[in-house]
């Protein structure tokens, strides 16, 4: 289960290369006939859903990660079902594999309906016509939820996805092994796990992913490092070898001291089944979890970003998931009706209530339904202060320059050729593939 949960973040990282196929599904018949459904967009949500209309004999076959998230899917379906009497079919599809097999499953006519993106993939899921417009809810979509998920969800200044959740990562820590220690700045943790460690017999104070570069950017973004110019919206400026990033990557070698471990060896698996054994006491890890470390065995807290040596807090990249109807459902408008309703304010504080997933929605902590645990709580606090997930097309050749140059600088290599060499290779993938 875990294994799967960290795919969670490996799609934020991940990006699949898909060449332009499909690219006139999103003017096909079904689109059409959503149109002439009804154009005008709805800001009262009763009225738009009693004014568009689905098919007559829809059914709909939803994609989305199922793990940990059945409660809430569970529920919502159970729902939709009952106001629509529409059937819906679940198929457990991670959000990072519905491009790939939309692309071969939405011609064959066997794709899904509705199913599930994370920032990164939506730029690649509209390029290649695999989506179509939210167009009949998108006042009432862009009227719930926070700003940066609505950016997430539109490509070219038309949005195309319903927003569900939103996350991050921080620090979970074990209570019971952490007990007074003093954990406010990375000083600490670092003072913390020279003390708590015992290599030969598989104790860590801390352990994270080095090797999955996404996490290593809160650390170049806590020194003023950045992929993308402009909030993450500027490919003509690279920000992966200025003075913050190559500060940042500075201070990811210094990590080595206390995790001397080789880079292939940090794996999710090692770091997660120490924590199940309670030999790991602080665990980088993300608010996809938030529902499986509240039944650990042992008591867990959150910890912020702490503040870096010479810096500011880490700033750990956040993103957002969202549903997004396809461009071959025969049934555009039943599909538009699901994506909505599984996806509105209400149904969100539903899902944080039975899975713990933070909502995409415009809302505080203290919003009724909200978990009041001190996980949830910890998140929400920590969304405030992350750094964008960049969701241009171009974010997937950043990946593999920067797992590259982390690769060189655990090994003891300079990081600013290493990171000048990343920057490098990024410029000449965006322009080659022009």
């Amino acid at each position: 289960m875990k294994k799967k949960l960290s795919l969670v973040m490996l799609s934020a990282i991940m990006l699949f290369t898909l060449s332009a196929c499909g690219g006139n599904a999103a003017t096909n018949s079904g689109n059409q006939s959503s149109n002439a459904a009804g154009s005008q967009t709805g800001t009262d949500e009763t009225a738009a859903t009693e004014e568009l209309k689905p098919e007559e004999g829809a059914e709909l076959r939803l994609w989305t990660f199922i793990t940990d998230l059945k409660p809430f899917t569970d529920y919502a379906l159970k729902e939709f079902e009952q106001k629509y009497n529409i059937k819906v079919t679940v198929e457990d599809v991670g959000y990072w594999d519905s491009i790939k097999r939309l692309s071969t499953d939405g011609p064959a006519g066997v794709g899904a309906d509705v199913f599930g993106l994370q920032t990164p993939d939506v730029a690649n899921a509209v390029q290649s016509g695999l989506v179509l417009p939210n167009d009949y809810f998108e006042e009432d979509t862009k009227s719930i939820n926070k700003p940066d998920t609505i950016a997430a969800a539109t490509h070219d200044g038309i949005l195309y996805g319903y927003p569900w959740n939103v996350y991050t990562f921080s620090l979970y820590y074990n209570k019971d092994l952490v007990k007074d220690a003093k954990l406010e700045t990375w000083d600490d943790i670092i003072a913390f796990s020279k003390k708590f460690n015992d290599v030969k017999n598989n104790k860590f104070g801390f352990l994270y992913e080095p090797k999955t570069s996404a996490f290593d950017v809160a650390f170049m973004t806590g020194y003023g490092g950045y992929i993308f110019g402009n909030n993450e919206t500027d490919v003509n400026d690279i920000g992966i070898n200025n003075e913050g990033s190559v500060k940042g990557m500075q201070f990811i070698q210094s990590l080595h001291e206390i995790i001397p471990l080789e880079l292939a060896d940090v794996t999710n698996n090692l770091k997660e089944g120490l924590w199940a054994q309670g030999k790991l006491a602080i665990n980088m890890d993300g608010s996809w979890a938030i529902g499986e470390h509240n039944k650990q065995p042992f008591p867990v807290g959150v910890l912020p970003m702490p503040k870096l040596p010479g810096g500011e807090n880490a700033m750990p990249l956040a993103g957002s998931t969202g549903y997004y109807v396809s461009s071959y459902s025969k049934y555009p408008n039943a599909a538009k009706l699901l994506a909505h309703f599984i996806t509105t304010k209400e149904m969100q504080i539903k899902n944080n209530e039975l899975t713990g997933a933070l909502p995409a929605a415009n809302i505080s902590g203290t919003e009724q339904g909200i978990r009041n645990d001190e996980l949830t709580q910890g998140f929400l606090k920590q969304i405030a202060s992350s750094h964008r997930f960049p969701g241009l097309y171009e974010t997937k050749y950043v990946w593999p320059a920067l797992d590259a140059a982390i690769a060189d600088v655990w090994k003891g290599g300079d990081p600013k050729a290493a990171l000048d060499k990343a920057a490098e290779k990024l410029k000449t993938d965006i322009a080659n593939q022009k």
